[in-house]
């Protein structure tokens, strides 16, 4: 089952999710797995540990999207895959354009230059992330015309070549999440465990084929997003709002059921509200004597709209 829970208050998103997770520890509930962003994975295992106790670690766990990549490698008892650092990718890039030499055309005169082999690194993590294959790319350049389609299908030549080579030594460290996804379907990782993910915006193609497994395979994958509605037409909530889009499109996809849980406006964030702008107000009143002129508040419900009044008046 897929549940996603959605709010305008990211903070009761949040707490909404722990409160769950606390909830299922309290019920002795095990294999319980929160994700999150790794920039806010130990905040999050103080606040589940204050939500949930201090057995919260026997039935649940904080993880990243590398650190559950780590984690099922441990349990198929397989040892981590070196990694090429940065100095090593361009290294290994500047081999495959070496390697290419009679057959590139566009590039021939710069392969050998630094910033063209950076930026040709740089390009490998983003067909990475979108999941886009040298295939793929010699396929577009097929449906493409001049010079265009001759620089995707020796990007296509380059991306081959520099995958040839990381897989005869150490891998590329873009292709753990695919590695991730290929080792949960050789175990049951994702059949033992429930899944909560909170503190995404949005995911990369990669995350999203991972997520679209655990859909499929686990018992409850409970999603917490940013916004306001699915598909949100909100500036604030867009990138949630696609999100949980795609994510409905993936279930629907494998005909799994989906539950769509609207957090309620918090009468108390309100009056929260309305506080602050007494406080603006009577701020303004204090810093008068500066002899300001001209000075606008605009309260609106749209994080666009006092954008738009402003670039007016500049």
């Amino acid at each position: 089952m897929l549940r996603l829970v959605l709010g305008a208050d990211w903070v009761a998103v949040r707490d909404e999710i722990l409160n769950r997770v606390a909830k299922d520890v309290n019920a002795q509930k095990s294999g319980i797995v929160l994700m999150v962003p790794e920039l806010i994975s130990h905040d999050m295992e103080r606040r589940l540990c204050a939500a949930a106790g201090d057995t919260a670690s026997r039935f649940a766990e904080v993880l990243s999207f590398p650190r559950l990549a780590r984690r099922v490698a441990e349990m198929l008892d397989r040892a981590p895959e070196e990694c090429l650092d940065g100095g090593g990718r361009i290294v290994a890039m500047a081999a495959a354009a070496r390697s290419l030499h009679s057959q590139l055309k566009v590039y021939a005169a710069v392969e050998n230059k630094p910033e063209f082999l950076t930026g040709l690194v740089d390009a490998v993590d983003e067909f990475k992330r979108c999941c886009i294959s040298s295939q793929d790319l010699l396929s577009a350049s097929k449906k493409s015309s001049g010079s265009f389609a001759q620089k995707l299908e020796e990007l296509s030549l380059l991306l081959s070549a520099y995958e040839a080579i990381c897989a005869q030594s150490k891998r590329d460290p873009r292709d753990q999440m695919t590695q991730l996804l290929n080792q949960l379907a050789d175990g049951n990782y994702g059949e033992r465990h429930t899944f909560y993910i909170d503190g995404f915006p949005d995911f990369t193609r990669q995350h999203l084929a991972i997520l679209e497994y655990l859909i499929r395979v686990s018992p409850c994958v409970t999603v917490g997003l940013n916004c306001d509605k699915v598909s949100s037409d909100a500036m604030a909530f867009e990138k949630a709002g696609e999100t949980a889009a795609e994510l409905i499109r993936c279930a629907k996809n494998a005909n799994i059921e989906v539950k769509i849980e609207i957090l309620p406006a918090d009468a108390e964030e309100k009056q929260k509200l309305s506080q602050k702008i007494e406080y603006i107000l009577l701020a303004i009143n204090q810093i008068l004597w500066y002899n300001i002129k001209n000075f606008w508040i605009y309260v609106t419900n749209a994080i666009e709209t006092p954008c738009i009044k402003v670039e007016g008046l500049l």
